[in-house]
């Protein structure tokens, strides 16, 4: 029961007999899709010698020869096994035959000894995994039938627990000189934890397909996938509420804007209607067409050009009354608001530095702007 407990909330794969599971393989129209396992019944008819509404067919992948590995049970088996598995409280993710977990390595052929019963498969993905008993006395005769004329050529690597060893190793050793090689491999924590280290590289087919596919419910997928969605709510929330921030501080530096522009543009804008920015625009379009080079706009142009050399110096007011531009510059001391003056000057303007003086640990100067050389 301790191991039952242990499957609650987990993927569970469930193993049972390649005895009770036939392997086949068969050509399928190019791109069935999910019309393969309607189709694979009618293609093995023929190869099956029991009615095959009886039997239920499951599909695997495609291989590289273009065939496609369909994995047969009988129906009435199928359910006994799900009965059972449910009445332990079991409900797995993967049922499929313990055959389809052995390895297939290149070049040899691997086996495994479980009982009377031995499985079978080669290297060539090309060949269906087989059960064949394998009674006491009866190893050498079961290996013949697997590999039939290239039994000599064939490298075996054999696996058992080491209480089947100790009870059939003297056969096995005598079945060694029909054999190209053989190799053998103790699994001394059973075979079961040795098949489900194959289960990620094996791909094996899952019988759990059609009306046995297991049903999720709509909690059971909500309580696998709620942590993703917790975390792509709380997501979406900080994303909404950080657009929101961004809109009110957009919002609150626009009328911080309006509030510096309306200062700086002196008593005469403050009446009026519609915002005192957009009445600036409007004067600064009229300026702009109207002064040429002369004008607002190319006078604000050059004073951006002279200060950018001086690190530190700000506007404290501007009024452009009559073709000239009225400055009050703030800088770090006289000599910068000079540079600025001789930029200017250099720049083909008339600057005239009116006035001047000390305000705290700055430097606060007039300068009148207007076009034109000086």
């Amino acid at each position: 029961m301790a191991h039952i407990a242990d499957a609650a909330g987990r993927r569970v794969a469930v193993l049972v007999s390649g005895a009770d599971v036939l392997g086949l393989d068969v050509e399928l129209p190019a791109r069935s899709g999910q019309r393969a396992a309607a189709l694979a019944p009618f293609a093995l008819e023929e190869q099956l010698a029991a009615d095959i509404e009886s039997q239920h067919f499951a599909v695997g992948r495609v291989r590289s020869d273009g065939r496609t590995a369909v994995a047969v049970v009988t129906r009435a088996l199928l359910e006994e096994w799900l009965a059972q598995l449910a009445e332990s409280g079991i409900q797995p993710d993967l049922l499929c035959a313990d055959t389809a977990l052995l390895p297939r390595v290149p070049g040899h052929t691997v086996t495994l000894l479980e009982g009377d019963t031995l499985s079978v498969v080669r290297g060539d993905e090309h060949d269906a995994p087989l059960s064949i008993a394998a009674p006491a006395g009866g190893f050498a005769g079961a290996i013949a039938i697997a590999c039939g004329a290239e039994l000599a050529t064939t490298h075996l690597l054999f696996h058992a627990t080491p209480l089947e060893w100790q009870r059939r190793s003297a056969e096995i050793e005598a079945a060694r000189p029909l054999l190209a090689s053989l190799k053998v491999q103790l699994l001394s924590s059973g075979a079961l934890p040795w098949l489900g280290t194959q289960l990620q590289s094996a791909a094996p087919v899952n019988l759990l397909q059609g009306a046995y596919a297991r049903r999720q419910s709509l909690t059971a997928g909500w309580a696998r996938w709620r942590l993703a969605a917790s975390l792509a709510g709380g997501l979406l929330l900080l994303h909404l509420a950080s657009q929101g921030y961004q809109l009110w501080r957009l919002g609150r530096t626009s009328k911080e804007l309006d509030v510096a522009i309306a200062t700086l543009a002196g008593p005469q804008w403050s009446e009026g209607s519609g915002s005192i920015r957009a009445r600036l625009e409007q004067r600064l379009q009229v300026a702009r067409s109207q002064s040429g080079s002369s004008g607002l706009l190319p006078a604000l142009q050059v004073l951006a050009q002279a200060m950018d050399g001086v690190p530190g110096a700000r506007v404290e007011a501007l009024n452009f009354h009559d073709g000239a531009l009225q400055l009050k510059l703030r800088a770090a001391d006289a000599q910068s608001l000079d540079r600025i003056n001789r930029t200017l000057r250099a720049a083909g303007w008339r600057a005239d530095l009116v006035s001047g003086g000390a305000a705290g640990d700055a430097y606060e100067g007039n300068i009148q702007l207007r076009g034109g050389a000086s």
